[in-house]
């Protein structure tokens, strides 16, 4: 009687010890996700750019997040905050570099009124050009027929990815970007006012 009594004390504290550790580990499951922050971040340049040479209020400010590892550029994140002014058909546009390819584009820009979508006031242009600065340009509230689009703000994201699989450290880029447009003695331009992004895994954060 006592040997079946100590059998089923033993089997007791066994389940025990069992539905325990169990517990343990359902627990150490659920609580060991993390969110990671800027991971593979290897540098941030942030940008500011606004129409000064021009009446128009428009501009853009952000920053360019680079990602890589083991000395490899592997992909350009572009966060921009847009304001284009309601004259202005130049709007804004960046210049992605060569070797590299917008992966997708998420924008807010006129999404706020109901009637718009936001995709119609973005296109991508490419050059074939072998003496082009630029490869690839993402143009936001920019019409090329010189009518303004209406002006408005939202916030724009562009991912590029390299057309090759590395990237060297030793090789150094910039993104270009530009806002604005006038009209001068019967000529008209676009991009009055710009700037150039540089970018380098050299030199860090």
């Amino acid at each position: 009687m006592k040997m079946k009594r100590r059998t089923t004390f033993i089997l007791a504290l066994l389940l025990s010890i069992l539905v325990i550790t169990l517990l343990w580990q359902l627990n150490q499951n659920t609580s060991s996700i993390e969110p990671t922050v800027n991971g593979n971040i290897v540098q941030v340049r942030s940008f500011h750019l606004r129409s000064d040479s021009t009446h128009l209020k428009t501009s853009t400010k952000g920053s360019v997040f680079v990602k890589g590892e083991h000395g490899q550029f592997e992909q350009i994140q572009i966060v921009a905050e847009i304001e284009i002014d309601p004259l202005d058909w130049g709007g804004v546009a960046f210049y992605i570099p060569d070797h590299w390819q917008v992966s997708s584009i998420t924008s807010s820009y006129q999404g706020n009124q109901l009637t718009l979508i936001p995709e119609d006031y973005i296109s991508i242009w490419k050059t074939s050009g072998k003496d082009a600065s630029w490869r690839t340009m993402v143009e936001v509230g920019r019409d090329r027929s010189y009518v303004p689009t209406g002006g408005g703000t939202g916030t724009v994201m562009i991912n590029l990815i390299p057309e090759q699989i590395s990237m060297s450290t030793s090789e150094s880029i910039a993104i270009g970007i530009e806002v604005g447009s006038k009209e001068e003695n019967g000529k008209r331009m676009m991009g009055t006012d710009s700037i150039e992004v540089p970018l380098s895994l050299k030199e860090g954060l």
